[in-house]
């Protein structure tokens, strides 16, 4: 039930949602619809506005300034968290791996890889079991896996983990494989920059020490004449937003249900 509500209710806290809730009111109740109306001008400024959510995602993101130890004489193994990596929807031909919006989680592991900061990685995410979600999540591990491959790592050095459903069950499942095939309880953590505090929490709730190295940041350098961000909505912040909201409630219902 916790899974089926993570993945559905928070669609209400997103901006489309909270937009779509005040229009159809504005519709039904024609005593509230002038406040309904100005209530849902004011959240599509709000929720729209670059600057606020700038400075929302520089509170809330991981820090971009990161610096990992040296990795000791075992084997370091990168985890890097499924989730919007590449387009698994669209068929192309020739078949081949399409990145998508959060691709940058690939792309940090391959840097750690190259760079000899770590020996693995292991991708973690597998299919849901919810009927509208379809099996996106299934095929985007595959395709991380085989963009990993093509991009130079040995397949001898690449492991997917594909029993996870959601950021609780990529700690728990990735905690057994870091154990059992690695002999470790450590691991340097990649995921998005706004997804990093829930995940990283996580991962220390199942005895695993987890060195984050964040991607996929929002935040961008502080403009010096921010007026135009203040004043006018913009359609991509409107995608932040919802990013972060749907963190935000997932980070609150993680707590609630002592996952964190």
């Amino acid at each position: 039930m916790f899974y089926f509500l993570s993945k559905t209710a928070g669609y209400f806290l997103t901006p489309a949602g909270l937009l779509l809730a005040c229009l159809v009111g504005a519709l039904l109740f024609k005593r509230y619809r002038r406040n309904l109306i100005l209530i849902t001008l004011g959240l599509f400024w709000l929720l729209g506005n670059g600057f606020l959510v700038d400075e929302l995602a520089r509170i809330w993101e991981a820090s971009p300034t990161t610096t990992l130890p040296p990795p000791d004489s075992t084997a370091r193994v990168a985890v890097v968290l499924t989730g919007g990596m590449v387009n698994a929807n669209l068929p192309v031909s020739p078949v081949r791996p399409l990145l998508g919006g959060q691709a940058d989680r690939l792309e940090q592991a391959l840097y750690l890889y190259k760079t000899r900061q770590v020996q693995k990685i292991l991708i973690s995410g597998g299919s849901t079991s919810l009927f509208f979600l379809g099996k996106e999540a299934m095929h985007e591990g595959e395709q991380s896996m085989q963009f990993l491959h093509l991009a130079g790592v040995p397949v001898a050095d690449l492991l997917w983990e594909t029993r996870s459903r959601n950021t609780r069950e990529n700690a728990l499942f990735s905690a057994s494989v870091l154990r059992n095939r690695y002999h470790t309880n450590s691991c340097v953590l990649v995921t998005s920059a706004f997804h990093m505090r829930r995940a990283e929490a996580c991962f220390r709730k199942v005895g695993i020490r987890p060195l984050p190295f964040p991607a996929a940041f929002i935040q961008q350098p502080r403009d010096t004449a921010p007026i135009t961000d203040l004043l006018v909505p913009h359609e991509q912040t409107l995608a932040e937003s919802l990013l972060l909201i749907r963190e935000l409630f997932g980070y609150t219902a993680y707590r609630v249900a002592g996952y964190l």
